[in-house]
């Protein structure tokens, strides 16, 4: 349910603080769902004993934000998408609340922590109702569901 409310919230994030109706948004998501699944594969092949690792960490994203700057075109799509990915992956960090578990969110800074944080069921459910509601406001009838997933953009009808 996590990812759902995640997702939902950095698109919502995205397009409060930036204010950009044309960015292809299907690179926020999926920088969303990066941390998540970079973290399921490493678990998953045996490079970890963790669910949330390298993936979690503020310095990769960091990092990867800094590649993308460095390593791509300046004005390019691909440059756009690119950061749209990095800042769909930092959104994930600061709404599914890595920051408050010092462990995760510094590695490889601290070894061991108490300091773990965990939402109660109910309240992720919560969450999960109130991101899957806005994407229904946002995605009203199929077409436009349609158009999102072609052009990662909402249609707005005037």
């Amino acid at each position: 349910m996590i990812i759902l409310w995640t997702t939902s919230f950095s698109i919502l994030l995205f397009l409060y603080i930036f204010k950009d109706k044309n960015a292809d948004l299907r690179f926020v998501i999926l920088g969303s769902l990066f941390p998540v699944f970079l973290d399921f594969l490493l678990y998953f092949l045996g490079a970890t004993q963790q669910s949330k690792f390298i993936g979690h960490s503020i310095f990769f994203t960091i990092i990867l934000f800094f590649l993308v700057m460095v390593i791509t075109k300046r004005g390019t799509l691909f440059r756009s998408n690119a950061l749209l990915f990095s800042i769909g992956s930092f959104f994930y960090l600061v709404l599914s609340f890595t920051w408050l578990n010092q462990q995760v969110i510094l590695y490889p800074l601290f070894e061991q922590s108490d300091d773990n944080f965990s939402l109660a069921n109910n309240i992720q459910f919560l969450l999960g109702v109130l991101g899957l509601f806005y994407l229904l406001f946002k995605i009203r009838n199929f077409t436009a569901l349609k158009n999102f997933i072609r052009t990662g953009k909402f249609t707005y009808s005037k």
